[in-house]
């Protein structure tokens, strides 16, 4: 992925896009069904999405380990030393769902933040739009590719309290911007 599809990836996580904004004219999403509020479930994803983007921008790719410090701690927790069930019950459920429902090990942290070396990545963050109290779409810039690597992307879903992730779907910026009927998300 080139990397100016990174430009105003992390502003676009403080302040999202508003309905009218220019964007990529092929989008993908994921379903979200959350284990919790949709607000909560947003407020938490952007706090550990911002924290990894912020620490990959700081990072040196080419070492050995990625500073953690900027990493939440409850989600941190769940993500070292292959640990389920941590202090944090939300981060817990969404890593058991993440195992249950893929079939894959917990991820762990510093494999997870290499993930976000830009040279590397197949998607760039694009937006949140909540469609229920209990479920979202997460909107990213996938270049165009129905299919792209993205297993850290739904781990983080997961996480942050999802008990199910589906997609990546095919979307369009015209049906993110019929979506996007909540600026509070």
């Amino acid at each position: 992925m080139s990397v100016r599809k990174f430009v105003g990836e992390l502003g676009r996580i403080d302040f999202p896009p508003v309905e009218g904004a220019e964007g990529p004219p092929v989008l993908a999403t994921f379903l979200v069904a959350t284990s919790v509020d949709a607000v909560d479930y947003v407020a938490r994803f952007r706090a550990a999405l911002s924290a990894a983007i912020r620490t990959a921008n700081q990072a040196d790719f080419d070492s050995e380990t990625i500073s953690e410090t900027l990493i939440p701690e409850w989600f941190a927790e769940v993500t070292r030393g292959s640990v389920v069930v941590g202090r944090d019950q939300v981060a817990s459920s969404g890593s058991q769902q993440y195992v249950s429902r893929r079939g894959e090990e917990p991820w762990e942290l510093q494999d997870w933040l290499f993930c976000f070396d830009p040279q590397l990545r197949g998607w760039a963050w694009w937006d949140v739009t909540q469609l229920s109290n209990d479920a979202v779409l997460l909107w990213v810039d996938a270049s165009g590719e129905p299919v792209f690597p993205c297993e850290e992307f739904r781990w983080l879903a997961y996480v942050c309290g999802a008990k199910n992730v589906e997609g990546p779907f095919v979307g369009s910026l015209s049906e993110w911007r019929q979506s996007h009927q909540d600026p509070a998300t």
